[in-house]
């Protein structure tokens, strides 16, 4: 006999209970605690000398937590659709939690890094849960709003994390941001047990059993994801000749393979193919991914400007961060009450325009540039990722049965993960040579160099995101209609 249901989240009722407070905190903890990792960029400089390492072996804190991240966003997503929201939210959380501590007491790069993989399976589990905690607690009507607050929320931990980075960083040095995230990630794990019901579908429960979860395919997609990641990442720094690229990258399309073959046969795949085939679904994946592209370039290059082309320090730094996310904040929740009136496609497309805008002007800053012009046009951007955040978000949670919404949600996850992490590689990749080969054609110096090689992978953000916003605007229909 099938066991009883436990309360759906869409039960909850809309009226301003104690319980729809709780879950709606409970959404904007999860998304805040995942954001709150772009601190980590405003102390790449302090993390870079106290190791006494280089540009290149200190993105690979970043490299590792976000390809890891991206590889069990779909996993993640899928384990909550067949086992509750309720699970992966406080494994999510405790996980967390354990890897700010483990992260604070870091002795060597190296083992910071590891410990940045626990952080993104933490991660991975809170991004895939939140914004379907958050989808639950909106009328159907109001899902662009519903988006748009879970995108504020997301920015609203990056205001924070990129303001309090700089003082932390200055006055107690790297470890601090991580340390100053435990007491937010105790109160996540409170909220969660409080308030977070499980979820069980009626459909699964009237067969009598849940299907196998699919933890083949979920390894196949990590595995794929960190080889593809990790040899791309590699390939600049030791040469794509080098064995252990070359066998990166040759298991790539093996391990594709591998995981088309099981998720056909799969009882209940990680991503069903039906999914696949909506167009709902390819357009929001498009365009999160193509905007987390684009965009990224400021998080692991502009730090470097700030510091070494400007001679700023953490603090100058943590506030232009935290102009592009306040704008984010103010942007979002007016992006998804736009959608809601409007439409998901005007907003989508202008959000991705005006990120093109903003990074266009963000290539034009030089040694020279008065304080204000970064700040203006970081702005834009957080104002276009605002929009096109929340409007990819409603299209895509409208675009899909509510009983597959964990999965949209690590969809979204993985095509943020993976926008991000390929940024670092592919554009960081370019950045590099782009360096190299200034300073040795035109007898530039290493800030001049800098600089020529700055303005030109910011045109190339700006370039992409101009892309993905005709795309989206070609592509993008109203959920419904």
């Amino acid at each position: 006999m099938p066991a009883p249901a436990e309360p759906e989240l869409s039960a909850t009722p809309p009226r301003l209970a104690w319980r729809t407070v709780a879950l709606a905190a409970a959404a904007a903890l999860g998304m805040a605690l995942a954001s709150l990792d772009f601190s980590v960029n405003v102390a790449l400089p302090a993390i870079r000398d106290a190791f006494n390492t280089d540009l290149a072996a200190v993105q690979w804190v970043i490299v590792v937590f976000i390809a890891t991240r991206a590889g069990l966003a779909l996993g993640s997503g899928a384990f909550a659709d067949r086992f509750g929201l309720r699970v992966v939210y406080l494994f999510g959380t405790v996980t967390y939690l354990v890897a700010m501590v483990c992260l604070s007491f870091s002795p060597t790069l190296e083992v910071m890094v590891g410990f940045r993989v626990l952080q993104a399976l933490g991660t991975g589990c809170l991004y895939s849960t939140a914004p379907a905690i958050a989808a639950a607690v909106f009328p159907a009507h109001r899902r662009g709003l519903s988006m748009g607050f879970t995108s504020a929320s997301l920015a609203l931990g990056m205001v924070a994390s990129t303001l309090a980075a700089g003082p932390l960083v200055q006055r107690f040095d790297w470890p601090a941001v991580y340390a100053g995230r435990i007491p937010l990630a105790l109160l996540a794990l409170v909220i969660g047990a409080l308030a977070v019901p499980g979820r069980l579908p009626a459909a699964r429960l009237a067969a009598g059993r849940m299907p196998r979860f699919d933890l083949l395919g979920a390894a196949l997609v990590l595995s794929l994801l960190l080889c593809l990641m990790i040899g791309l990442r590699l390939g600049p720094a030791v040469g794509w000749g080098a064995p252990v690229v070359i066998a990166l990258l040759t298991a790539t399309p093996l391990l594709l393979a591998a995981l088309i073959r099981v998720e056909r046969r799969a009882e209940s795949p990680v991503l069903p193919g039906g999914l696949l085939r909506l167009t709902g679904f390819q357009t929001a994946t498009a365009a999160m991914f193509l905007g987390h592209f684009a965009q990224f370039v400021i998080w692991f290059i502009f730090p470097f400007y700030i510091t070494d082309a400007l001679g700023r320090g953490p603090v100058t730094l943590g506030i232009m961060l935290a102009a592009m996310s306040s704008s984010n904040i103010l942007a979002s929740p007016l992006g998804g009450w736009l959608c809601d009136r409007w439409g998901v496609r005007p907003v989508g497309a202008v959000g991705l325009l005006l990120t093109a805008i903003g990074l266009l002007a963000m290539s034009l800053l030089n040694d020279g540039s008065a304080i204000w012009h970064p700040a203006a046009a970081i702005a834009v951007v957080g104002l276009g990722v605002g929009w096109f955040q929340s409007a990819a978000y409603a299209l895509m949670l409208g675009s899909v049965p509510a009983a597959r919404y964990g999965t949209a949600s690590g969809a979204m996850s993985l095509a943020q993960a993976s926008g991000t992490v390929l940024c670092v590689a592919i554009v960081g990749a370019i950045f590099a040579a782009l360096s190299d080969h200034y300073a040795a054609s035109r007898a530039a110096t290493a800030g001049d160099a800098f600089l020529l090689a700055y303005r030109d992978v910011f045109r190339i953000g700006a370039a992409t995101a101009a892309a993905a916003a005709l795309g989206f605007a070609l592509r993008a229909r109203q959920p419904g209609r």
